[in-house]
């Protein structure tokens, strides 16, 4: 993420300050060290790491800086909205990647096994912990019996545990914080009726360490539970059955978010229309991964401003006359 940030930047013809999660610093320190290896000039890629208790100051100082050109910022809505406002008495330009909830469509034409792999790519990478992680999982009911046995196999075939040992493929939540908040939407979203957890039943975690275990929930009602407006951030997949396009291109864009989607079709002519009606940045068709360094990466409504990957948002050419 710093790579597309501060490399467009750099490319610009822009220098940097980065100030990383404070749970997650290693890589921004680490690139500021290849960046020095490779002969950076000082003041050219800068990293500023501070406490959680720190982190609004600094932000907010960085944010009304007069010098500061542009603030681009990838996490919450919430923190996003604040930093709007922190920067509106300097006008300085933002790009705001924010949060997610994205819908993963499979249609009665799909290809089963292509959306299954597509669907434990897009919704189980890096433990469900991505803004574009797929939350909502909305397959056609001629496939939904089918698709929910075999995905729950392939859940229960998911090894979790420390990610620099072999064979694992789910490692931990970022912290503590991050897991209790997971088994706080589950435990809540059990408590509706018509949900169902399939597969994998036992979630409990003794290890007091921040792990999850991948968990599949059927929903019967479709919008009137708590879990279908929130961004999981976590490896738990929520499955609805639908009957026609029109229905599930308006079960897909009722959220506030629109970073991105997921269809599943062999219909060409369904993949552009559907792709067309969708309120979101960034459309995946028959994949369960759409970004990578020259895809420009963004969304609409809540889930942000402007574009990543590229250096046209950073670039003003004035105009002489």
């Amino acid at each position: 993420m710093v790579t597309r940030k501060a490399g467009a930047a750099i490319a610009a013809g822009c220098s940097v300050i980065n100030a990383p999660s404070e749970d997650t610093p290693l890589v921004t320190l680490y690139m500021a060290k290849l960046g020095i290896e490779a002969g950076f000039p000082e003041g050219l890629l800068n990293v500023l790491t501070c406490s959680r208790d720190t982190k609004p100051a600094v932000g907010k100082a960085l944010c009304e800086h007069p010098d500061i050109a542009a603030m681009s910022f990838t996490g919450s809505t919430a923190v996003g909205k604040v930093l709007i406002k922190q920067c509106a008495d300097t006008v300085t330009r933002v790009h705001l990647e924010l949060g997610g909830n994205a819908p993963l469509i499979v249609f009665e034409s799909a290809d089963i096994d292509r959306a299954l792999n597509g669907t434990m790519m897009a919704k189980f990478r890096n433990a469900g912990q991505a803004c574009n992680a797929a939350n909502r999982v909305f397959v056609h009911k001629s496939l939904y019996s089918e698709f929910v046995e075999k995905l729950g196999r392939k859940i229960l075939d998911l090894k979790v545990g420390n990610g620099m040992e072999k064979r694992i493929d789910v490692g931990p939540l970022v912290n503590i914080k991050g897991s209790d908040k997971v088994s706080s939407i589950v435990d809540n979203a059990l408590k509706t009726e018509g949900i169902e957890r399939i597969g994998n039943k036992n979630t409990e975690n003794t290890s007091g360490l921040p792990y999850y275990s991948p968990t599949l929930l059927s929903c019967n009602d479709k919008t009137n539970v708590s879990i279908f407006d929130e961004e999981i951030f976590g490896p738990v997949a929520t499955l609805f059955s639908f009957e026609s396009e029109e229905e599930v291109v308006e079960l897909a864009n009722k959220t506030r978010y629109g970073l991105q989607a997921y269809i599943f079709t062999k219909d060409l002519a369904q993949s552009w229309r559907v792709s067309e009606n969708l309120e979101y940045g960034m459309v995946a068709v028959n994949e369960g991964a759409i970004s990578s360094a020259c895809n420009p990466f963004g969304g609409w409504k809540e889930s942000g401003i402007g574009r990543e990957a590229g250096i046209s948002e950073l670039t003003s050419l004035p105009r002489i006359s």
